[in-house]
């Protein structure tokens, strides 16, 4: 075996010092006051609710919300199987409700860092990494911070584009691309269909209709797609038959596709107008990174020789960023977090062109690096500390627990267990935190007389309004919330 060269290990230094620093910093902005924000309404809420239910019921097939078969939410139970788990595993808590999610976050820089290093080059790879490790929509927005299924999602479509990548020369890898969109079904339905269009679209483009020895392979990821999804189908058929299938075929897929549910009817240009309110930072430094180097024609070129080599991922990544943006784009059902699995591509996006100037920048002769490379060097040291000064602001702004009433309850948890806490209304995140981290049960009182007929000595009641009445004392105040406890 031949011992590494000096040359080697110099490259590998150089290499792994700025990877780590990159998946250092995705940590740090995946962990930091993780359990210090709200659990977010609606989707978040109900995932919380539903794998707190799975864990302390133990019924891994059905998915239930205050103990009632939910079919509200049509998704396939992978997502909350992972939470549940957690539970089970950490114990409920904030921290262990978002896990999963973040464990998939990170996990889709670090794969992301790996993929471009092997297709493309080191320096696009960090650079792509450092754009993804401090990208706001890839953290907040049914993302990386919060319970929801985007996060793993996003991983999945990212692992399938690896997967499918190093099937180009070896294809029996495509046999993995089996168990991969199972759990993207089983994670979300119908939006297995991103990730087979890539799939499709990739194979068409490298291959054509000429696949000879790939159709055993194909094969063998249709079995091991169909086994884990058909043994959850039996299982929850036998359950309610057709009632839950049913609507996770024509409500979550027929419906968001032909129709705008819910009222989330948007023009057809949104998705860009998401892109630059959420990513406006990137963008920025994408044009005037473009504008003082521009990337050579000579390079597209090479990349796409190389490409028809099957050497790089050229075609394999705009495949999927064109897919990623057309598929949510013509859905009549438009919401933000349709757009994730298209960051990671965006990220590589930015990220070379980010390098390729990095580069053209460092081999200048210093008459010509100066002030062009200067204005580069300001331009990404400004784009990279507001984009992390805005996860950390909005962290504290927008999601802070501790100004909440869901903070006034965890803060009184030890005072409100075993008791009721009455509110004039409840939302769901709130149900959760009482039940699932507090131990408490809920009741509904719109006004301090309602209260003291329905509570007993000892409940409490969570309100916005001073309520001087006699036999009501004051237990906690925190922001505009007030806590009382009935003492007789």
């Amino acid at each position: 075996m031949r011992r590494p060269s000096a040359a080697d290990v110099r490259r590998v230094s150089r290499v792994a010092l700025p990877t780590a620093v990159v998946l250092c910093l995705a940590a740090f902005n995946l962990g930091f006051r993780l359990d210090a924000e709200v659990v977010r309404e609606w989707d978040e809420s109900l995932y919380a609710m539903t794998a707190w239910e799975m864990h302390t019921s133990s019924n891994w097939i059905a998915t239930t919300f205050q103990g009632a078969l939910d079919y509200y939410n049509t998704k396939p139970p992978l997502n909350v199987w992972l939470i549940a788990l957690s539970f089970k595993a950490f114990g409920v808590s904030l921290a262990a409700l978002r896990l999963p999610s973040v464990l998939a976050a990170w996990g889709t820089i670090a794969l992301l860092l790996w993929w471009v290093r092997r297709r493309f080059d080191d320096g696009t790879a960090v650079c792509s990494g450092l754009v993804l490790a401090t990208m706001f929509a890839f953290f907040y927005g049914h993302s990386g911070r919060t319970a929801n299924t985007d996060a793993i999602n996003t991983f999945l479509v990212v692992l399938a584009v690896v997967v499918l990548s190093g099937a180009r020369d070896r294809p029996w890898r495509l046999a993995w691309l089996g168990p991969v969109l199972a759990a993207v079904f089983l994670l979300r339905g119908a939006a297995v269909l991103l990730p087979l269009a890539i799939v499709v679209a990739d194979e068409l483009y490298t291959f054509g209709f000429r696949r000879r020895g790939r159709w055993a392979p194909t094969a063998a990821a249709v079995a091991l797609f169909l086994l884990p999804v058909g043994a959850w189908v039996v299982a929850r058929w036998r359950l309610d038959e057709w009632k839950f299938l049913s609507q996770l075929f024509w409500y979550d897929f027929v419906s968001r596709s032909v129709r705008a549910i819910e009222g989330h009817s948007r023009s057809v240009f949104y998705y860009l107008t998401v892109l630059h309110r959420r990513q406006f930072d990137w963008l920025i430094a994408l044009v005037i990174t473009w504008v003082l180097y521009p990337v050579p024609l000579a390079r597209l070129r090479s990349l796409v020789q190389r490409d028809r080599a099957r050497t790089t991922g050229a075609s394999l990544l705009a495949v999927w960023a064109a897919i990623a943006l057309l598929m949510p784009t013509v859905m009549r059902t438009k919401l933000p977090w349709y757009l994730h699995a298209f960051y990671p591509a965006f990220a590589v996006v930015v990220g070379g062109v980010i390098a390729q100037a990095v580069r053209r920048a460092a081999v200048a002769t210093p008459a010509r690096r100066s002030p062009r490379a200067l204005l580069l060097g300001a331009v990404l040291v400004l784009v990279l500390g507001a984009a992390e000064g805005r996860l950390i602001w909005y962290s504290y702004h927008y999601r802070d627990l501790a100004r909440s009433s869901q903070g006034v309850l965890l803060a009184e948890r030890g005072r409100l267990k075993g008791h009721t806490v009455f509110r004039r209304r409840l939302d769901r995140a709130e149900i959760f935190v009482l039940k699932a981290l507090v131990g408490a049960t809920h009741g509904l009182a719109p006004d301090t007389e309602t209260f003291l007929r329905d509570s007993r000595p000892g409940d409490f009641l969570l309100t916005r309004r001073a309520s001087p009445v006699a036999g009501l004392a004051l237990v906690r105040t925190q922001g505009q919330y007030l806590l009382y406890r009935r003492e007789q």
